[in-house]
């Protein structure tokens, strides 16, 4: 009676390990898949929101645009005479899109915890010969300066968040600031959440100058525009968060680490994975 018990209990424990993870895979993937319609909906509009949203933030000045999300065409035109045919074209369409992009979430989960294991495994070895690299101390960095970027964008002033930026960045993230005060325009950030965070990509150089960590960044923020000279919103969602993913560079200067550089995650291949 024992061993039976044994045995029921152990499969019981299997089937709920397994519940778990494709709950926790399905909830990965509904987030990750809203944020590839958001990319897809509005591609063809350049905005800039919220901290490196909307493109890539490296480490040139680079110009500052804002526009709205689709106020014009909604990029879609169906050719078909028949409104029926239409219909069936748009159904096909978004089928053929969910399953592309959750094809991609899975790639992309598999991808991500892979190179986060493998990117821990590191700097537990090199924290061995170099403190610098004591993950828990790296991972406090990352956290507090997601949130002190985010609110320093969101206040008009950068200057709160120097020190947690390279140079290049702080330059270029100034720069697009005083556009968007010339423009009239602020980016409103609120209800600021980062939700998850992993190492996927280490870099050590023998220069520890040159020393670089890629994070995977899941956040969520209420994110819109307003026009300061009659505080009415102009682009964006006043009332809901919106989540995304995005990958942060963080490089080395001294024993503590600075972000260099956001992409987005359809621009993830630019990433040597661990």
């Amino acid at each position: 009676m024992d061993e039976l018990y044994k045995i029921k209990a152990g499969g019981n424990m299997r089937k709920t390990i397994v519940l778990l993870t494709l709950f926790i895979l399905f909830v990965f993937c509904i987030n990750t898949i809203d944020v590839y319609a958001s990319s897809f909906n509005n591609e063809n509009n350049v905005v800039q929101l919220r901290a490196g949203g909307g493109g890539s933030s490296g480490g040139t000045g680079g110009s500052f645009s804002s526009g709205t999300h689709g106020h014009g065409s909604s990029g879609y035109y169906c050719n078909y005479n028949n409104q029926f045919l239409c219909s069936i074209h748009n159904i096909f369409s978004w089928i053929v899109f969910i399953s592309i992009s959750f094809i991609g979430v899975i790639v992309l989960y598999v991808k991500v915890l892979r190179s986060s294991f493998n990117s821990k495994k590191y700097m537990r070895m090199l924290s061995k010969k170099d403190i610098a690299w004591k993950y828990k101390d790296i991972e406090r960095q990352v956290i507090q300066t997601f949130y002190v970027v985010q609110e320093s964008w969101s206040n008009m002033n950068m200057e709160q968040a120097k020190q947690y930026m390279s140079k290049d960045l702080y330059e270029s993230y100034k720069g697009k600031l005083e556009w968007m005060e010339i423009g009239n325009k602020r980016n409103v950030l609120k209800r600021i959440r980062l939700i998850n965070l992993k190492p996927v990509s280490i870099h050590d150089d023998e220069n520890d100058d040159k020393d670089l960590v890629w994070f995977y960044i899941n956040g969520s923020m209420v994110d819109y525009i307003i026009d300061t000279m009659t505080n009415k919103s102009i682009d964006g969602n006043r009332f809901f968060s919106k989540p995304f993913i995005e990958f942060w560079k963080f490089t080395r200067k001294g024993d503590k680490w600075v972000l260099s550089q956001i992409l987005q995650s359809n621009e993830s291949d630019e990433i040597n994975f661990q």
